[in-house]
């Protein structure tokens, strides 16, 4: 008797002729029993035994959906899924195969993301492959959806957390002004204006007590803008100010008082009480608008003044908290941290997860006695704490990550170099 198995969904409208699924248990027997039952839907399959064996696989290619089992030999597929998530942002939708049909596993495959969760016992073809199209259906509409919002917020003209121009769209205006400068032949000056403690709060107080505090910093510049000028976020902690009509000396010595005035104030977080100072630097176009140069000068000189000012890694420019008091995470605020100077480089570097079952490739771009700036290949969600290799020469450091902006992240080391 010839059996036939529908392979396409009216709710979903996924076919899965020709779509590939990946088994990933050590038991050969098993995947081959899988394998044999996935064939029957014409479903392509490959096998992986481990999570070594898995990896390769999926760095040659990308399959349509994983069966995972959640009990490998020596490794767990929890541990397993979330390694992977991080490794590969693009990961196909997992669902989880287990002898273990408890509920409160199942539940737990459902909050760590896991598509579907399926027992081994008594696996019938029809479970497995409704259970393949839902979520190769749910992941198209993820990844789709992940898209659009991408293209909006990269299309979008102003930064969600400031109400400031867009890096992007600040790009852009200031590549339009830089060519009708030099059409025109007029000049235009752009003034940098960086918080200079942001870093420092974030590690202290965390991301979102540094972002109110931006938020605030940001709020203070727009309500000094001049109909003529515009400005805009130009990355975590810095906003290009533009003045765009032959601007005086005089008019830009009258501009950076004022904001150094108007941004420089206290903010509080519970017991501590925070000063927040500005740095400022300017740049003058010449004749031929050459934005990027400029932005080079304003990088390097916005440095050399946090350096100057020995800014970012001491506790003393905090009000302490009376009697050890807990900082508003709960943890208690050392009393005091080191200070040292930052050094601009650009050293190959690479973030290992999970004792080195996981590598990501990186590039160190400031690095100081206690932390440094790192900049990834493309956005990834890294945990807390893991482990930084830095340069050919091997130097290996615990670290703990501070913020973290896009491609961007900053961290503190937690131990002494090796």
């Amino acid at each position: 008797m010839n059996l036939t198995y529908e392979t396409a969904d009216e709710a979903t409208g996924i076919v899965l002729d020709g779509r590939s699924v990946c088994i990933v248990d050590d038991d050969s027997l098993f995947r081959l029993h899988l394998s044999a039952l996935l064939s029957q839907a014409n479903l392509r399959t490959m096998e992986a035994g481990d999570s070594h064996s898995l990896t390769a696989i999926l760095d040659k290619q990308m399959p349509d959906c994983i069966l995972l089992d959640y009990n490998l030999d020596s490794e767990n597929g929890f541990r397993l899924h979330e390694q992977l998530k991080l490794r590969f942002p693009n990961l196909a939708p997992v669902i989880m195969l287990s002898a273990d049909e408890s509920q409160r596993t199942a539940i737990k495959a459902f909050r760590m993301g896991l598509y579907d969760f399926l027992p081994k016992r008594n696996l019938r073809i029809e479970e497995i492959t409704s259970a393949v199209r839902k979520s190769i259906a749910k992941h198209e509409v993820e990844t789709a959806r992940d898209g659009e919002i991408f293209a909006l917020r990269k299309n979008a003209m102003f930064d969600d957390l400031t109400g400031m121009y867009s890096p992007d769209e600040l790009r852009k205006k200031l590549q339009l002004l830089s060519s009708a400068v030099k059409r025109s032949g007029t000049q235009f000056a752009i003034l940098s204006i960086r918080l200079a403690e942001y870093r420092k709060i974030s590690a202290s107080f965390g991301v979102a007590n540094a972002d109110d505090v931006l938020r605030g910093f940001a709020g203070r510049i727009r309500s000094n803008l001049r109909a003529e000028d515009f400005c805009g976020r130009y990355d975590e902690d810095t906003f290009h100010y533009v003045m765009d009509r032959n601007p005086s000396e005089a008019g830009l010595q009258e501009q950076m008082e004022r904001f150094k005035a108007q941004l420089t104030f206290s903010h509080h977080v519970k017991s501590v009480e925070l000063k927040i100072s500005p740095l400022i630097a300017v740049s003058i176009s010449g004749v031929d608008g050459d934005s990027v140069q400029m932005m080079q000068h304003l990088a390097a000189e916005l440095d050399r003044q946090r350096d100057e000012r020995g800014l970012g890694d001491s506790a003393e420019d905090w009000s302490s908290l009376p009697g050890g008091a807990q900082a508003v995470d709960g943890t208690l605020e050392p009393a005091e941290r080191r200070r040292s100077v930052r050094m601009r480089t650009l050293k190959p570097a690479f973030i290992a997860l999970e004792e080195w079952s996981s590598k990501i490739n990186c590039t160190v771009r400031n690095i100081s006695e206690g932390g440094a700036r790192i900049r990834l290949e493309r956005p990834l969600a890294l945990p807390e704490f893991f482990l930084l290799k830095i340069g050919t020469s091997g130097q290996l450091r615990r670290v703990r990550k501070c913020w973290h902006l896009n491609d961007e992240i900053g961290v503190e080391f937690c131990d002494e170099p090796e």
